[in-house]
């Protein structure tokens, strides 16, 4: 634990589980969210990347890079990123309303449309 009283809130701790996962993760990302607008947002004020830094009001959490996946399907360190809650929550609706838009209608099983009686 770094810095602080026993018990107080250290933000750079790593969680009790998948300690390696994140410290790995945070240590590639420079303890700064990754997202480069695919959160909806253009972030322009920092250069195209969210000036989001872990610890400094807000702590960053480790995902899946595919947000539709989970993060125990992200094995690699290439297959995770770590991104702020603002970020996290815009590419998780960014992506759900891509994967809803894409997918082919139901066809309707009661729809009597365009067939014959017999």
């Amino acid at each position: 634990m770094t810095g602080g009283p026993p018990g107080s809130f250290d933000p750079f701790r790593p969680p009790l589980i998948g300690a390696w996962v994140w410290e790995e993760t945070m240590t590639a990302a420079q303890w700064r969210c990754e997202c480069a607008g695919q959160c909806g947002r253009p972030h322009t004020k920092t250069k195209g990347r969210c000036g989001t830094i872990h610890g400094t009001a807000h702590r960053l959490a480790v995902v899946a890079a595919d947000p539709l996946a989970t993060l125990t399907a992200a094995v690699t360190a290439t297959e995770r990123v770590a991104l702020c809650a603002t970020c996290e929550t815009g590419v998780r609706r960014t992506a759900e309303a891509a994967r809803t838009t894409t997918e082919p209608a139901q066809p309707d099983l009661f729809d009597t449309t365009g067939i014959e009686a017999a």
